[in-house]
């Protein structure tokens, strides 16, 4: 795709933490010692002679260099690659400008290096304009450091000049601090050389020695000298926390990571974004076991290390008469033994199981009444079906369905800003022969179905916060899970001795009196979906409802729409289905009511409706009821003008999708508009003011393409500037915050200890009587003082009444807050003056 270049920006601050993720770690590192300046020569006796003419020699070109940024890396070296281009035009950016905004604020939470180098990039804009940047992490073989960084310059000249500087930053912004150790103090002798370095090495022998026996808790550890090189090569500028050469990232007779089939198809695809991110699965699991592997033998390496040390220490107490060897062969740990000869019964009864008090009281268990032999075999019947049902299931959703050979090898990213979002989309390179795709890489099993327009929308109520929908072809997932049982079966055969999957099967059908495949699966159809509530999900805020409260209350979702191709059939057939799987008390004569175009179906564990072409499941009736009169009344999910408008840039048909709502995403963030008032500085204030406080919508769309499988997702920009937004009004708040919330609490606590306190004694406490009685008060410490606020306790007659007012306002708490016998909880901004029963309520 190509976009004008005013809006071909992208999440231009992942250039900083790909930085970062390479110039951080390495602080350690002491900057390069200058050097020291060059003495004048002294002056040379004239010639007797006039010098013969030199001719004036041009310096030889630079031969161009051997390894450029498109074969730095060969194909085996890292598991994950990121490019970004134009990195001097995304850095020098408004929209990039805009974003990181809130750290140009005074005492920002932005660490400091991320703020300097970013002023190094700008700074340097004009010579990065058309530069491309470089990071892989995660090595697949051997001597390659842990993560590589490199910069791609315009010219061989530009490099030269930008390599020293580049070097100055680093050895400003990335220097240790000076070190603690006390400097080693040295003095001159008169020895011979040879004698001196005779004495070095016995004094080096002699400190060995000495830490080889010495305590572990004062043994003095190694303090690896950093490795951090940066290194150039013509135009291109590479550096790292650890030493590497050219020829170990390019490799010997090595393919090209340029030439690897899957990153050709992921690089061409996202060619124009500004970032490019490339995983390769397979050589990231190898370099995941390596690492593993690492750890495992070290941690073998510490455990011998500690066994030697623990001989060692028994060998000397046995020595010094300490323990008597073979006399106890294991105690539990702070156990005390004044007779080793004299163990108590039960302590030497290992792997026994311990009488119960009924058996040693000589009490026998009753006895219950035995059951028939159909009521046995019904029974078992029943568990089996479930059980077998619930392999099925464990098989889909914990991942036993796949492996790493169910995940494409080859994965690329890309990510751009276009027009109000930063784009993002997912390329899950597939093979040409390879005919299943997998919608949802959490659930492997899952095969993807055709393309399809979306219809759930239409019978979904309209306030669905969060909307899930999958096409899924449930006849071909069920063979590939069929497969992977039956692969089982001779395993399980020579194990126990049962029958495999084919035997389990047709028991199961044959007691549930249903065919899956044939029956089940083909009155189904091709769309899941799932619509929740906002109120369920990410976090949102909740609203607490008192118990006077008539209005109905909210939906408790989820609610699960399927597709169907034959509703007859499976109406009919349904009942045996959810018997067989666990949910009593339902029969083909549950249909217990009609509302409006709408059959709902009741049983114990939830109810189900039959809406159009689609079975809708609900947890509850209150929640059904919501869908159907939604339906009813047209007032569905499909109607509503803001998901028809966050998905106006989708095709008509995809395998996927996801659209979580503006109202989710706002009850995630703080509303920044209105701390505007808490925040004294005026360039803040302003700042928030510039905001659109609504964050819009995310959506998402999965679609299938020549070369694999299209993840896109769409994050609104507002979204990100109100974020960024957020972390600055909190950090500038978090105190004044912290206060108000400890305020509340204290009042509430107070509440919960007039209730104790009344019932014991018939009246409400004082401030002073609760806190000499607050042993006896759950919950309630009296020892706690709440930063920047006075609480006060006033009691009359059979009511009273506490505060909670700010004593430096508006600095340390701006709400006052009041609390009085009927629990509710008020307060407001009172200009540092007491809250009262006018105040509105805080739920």
């Amino acid at each position: 795709m190509n976009f004008p270049h005013s809006v071909r920006y992208s999440g231009a601050s992942l250039i900083v933490a790909l930085s970062l993720l390479v110039v951080v770690p390495v602080r350690a590192q002491r900057p390069a010692p200058k050097p020291a300046p060059a003495k004048p020569a002294p002056a040379k006796p004239a010639p007797s002679k006039p010098a013969p003419a030199v001719a004036a020699q041009t310096p030889a070109p630079e031969p161009s260099p051997a390894v450029t940024f498109d074969t730095l890396l060969s194909a085996d070296a890292y598991g994950i690659y990121a490019e970004m281009r134009m990195v001097g035009r995304h850095a020098g950016s408004q929209e990039f400008a805009q974003l990181l905004a809130p750290f140009g604020f005074e005492d920002s939470s932005a660490p400091a290096e991320l703020l300097e180098l970013y002023k190094f990039i700008e700074t340097h804009a004009d010579v990065l304009m058309t530069s491309r940047l470089l990071f892989a992490t995660m090595p697949a073989r051997a001597g390659l450091p842990e993560t590589l960084l490199a910069v791609e310059m315009p010219s061989v000249e530009e490099a030269r000049k930008f390599l020293p500087e580049l070097r100055q930053f680093i050895a400003v912004n990335v220097a240790p601090p000076p070190s603690s150790a006390p400097a080693l103090t040295t003095t001159k002798t008169s020895a011979t050389p040879e004698a001196s370095n005779a004495a070095r090495r016995r004094g080096r022998r002699r400190a060995r020695a000495r830490a080889e026996n010495a305590p572990d808790a004062v043994r003095a550890k190694p303090n690896p000298v950093p490795q951090f090189q940066i290194k150039r090569t013509g135009n291109l500028i590479a550096m790292s926390g650890a030493t590497f050469t050219f020829k170990d990232l390019h490799g010997t007779d090595q393919a090209l990571l340029v030439n690897e089939p899957g990153f050709q198809a992921a690089r061409t695809r996202f060619s124009t974004d500004t970032l490019f991110v490339y995983f390769n699965t397979v050589r990231m699991s190898n370099s995941a076991k390596q690492h593993s592997e690492a750890l495992e033998k070290e941690y073998r390496r510490q455990e011998e290390l500690a066994e030697a040390q623990r001989q060692k220490q028994e060998a000397t107490a046995n020595a010094n008469g300490e323990i008597e060897p073979d006399t106890i062969t294991s105690l539990p740990e702070n156990a005390t033994l004044t007779n080793p000869s004299v163990v108590a019964p039960e302590e030497n009864l290992i792997g026994l199981v311990k009488p119960s008090e009924n058996e040693t009281a000589g009490t026998p268990e009753p006895t219950p009444t035995p059951k028939s032999e159909k009521e046995l075999e019904e029974e078992r019947q029943r568990e089996e079906s479930q059980r077998f049902a619930k392999t099925l299931a464990s098989l889909i959703f914990d991942g036993r369905g796949g492996n790493n050979e169910t995940w494409p090898e080859s994965i690329g990213v890309g990510a751009s800003l276009e027009a109000d979002a930063l784009v993002v989309r997912g390329l899950f390179v597939s093979a040409p022969d390879e005919q299943a795709l997998r919608p949802i890489p959490f659930f492997p099993a899952l095969l993807s179905g055709p393309a399809i327009a979306s219809d759930a929308p239409a019978v979904l109520p309209a306030d669905t916060n969060v909307f899930v929908s999958v096409s899924l072809d449930l006849p071909q997932t069920y063979d590939y899970l069929a497969s992977l049982m039956k692969i089982a079966d001779l395993a399980a055969t020579q194990e126990n001795g049962k029958g495999g999957f084919g035997d389990q099967l047709a028991a199961f059908e044959k007691t549930n009196n249903f065919r899956i495949r044939e029956e089940l699966l083909t009155a189904l159809g091709n769309e899941i979906a799932i619509g929740m509530p906002g109120n369920e999900f990410f976090g949102s805020r909740t609203v607490r409802r008192r118990a006077d409260d008539s209005s109905p209350p909210p939906p408790s979702g989820p609610i699960v729409v399927i597709a169907l191709n034959d509703k007859e059939s499976l109406q009919k057939l349904l009942p045996r289905v959810l018997n067989a799987v666990g949910f009593a008390g339902a029969t083909e004569q549950s249909v217990v009511e009609k509302h409006g175009q709408v059959e709902v179906l009741a049983f114990s564990n939830g109810t189900l409706a039959f809406i159009d072409r689609f079975l809708v499941g609900a947890p509850d009736a209150a929640t059904m009821r919501r869908v159907t009169d939604a339906y009813n009344s047209g007032q569905t999910l499909a109607n509503n003008e803001r998901f028809r408008d966050s998905r106006s840039w989708q095709p008509g048909q995809g395998i996927g999708q996801v659209y979580i709502a503006n109202d989710v995403l706002k009850g995630m963030l703080d509303d920044v508009t209105k701390s505007v008032d808490d925040i004294d500085d005026p360039a803040i204030r302003a700042y928030l003011l510039s905001l659109d406080p609504e964050p819009g919508s995310i959506t998402h769309l999965a679609t299938r393409e020549s070369d694999g499988l299209m993840h896109e997702l769409r994050l609104p920009k507002n979204l990100l500037s109100l974020f960024m937004a957020s972390g600055l009004v909190s950090q500038k708040l978090s105190t004044l915050r912290s206060n108000e919330t400890m305020a509340q609490w204290k009042l509430r606590t107070i509440l919960g200890a007039q209730e104790v306190y009344k019932q014991k004694t018939g009246r409400y406490a004082t401030l002073a009587e609760l806190d000499d009685a607050a042993a006896d008060l759950p919950g309630y410490e009296s020892a706690m003082v709440v930063d920047g606020y006075e609480i006060k306790v006033y009691v009359s007659g059979d009511t009273f009444e506490a505060t909670a007012t700010p004593t430096s306002y508006p600095k340390l708490g701006r709400r006052s807050f009041y609390i009085d016998q009927t629990g509710s909880l008020r307060g407001d901004d009172m200009g540092g003056r007491p809250a009262s029963q006018a105040n509105p309520i805080i739920e």
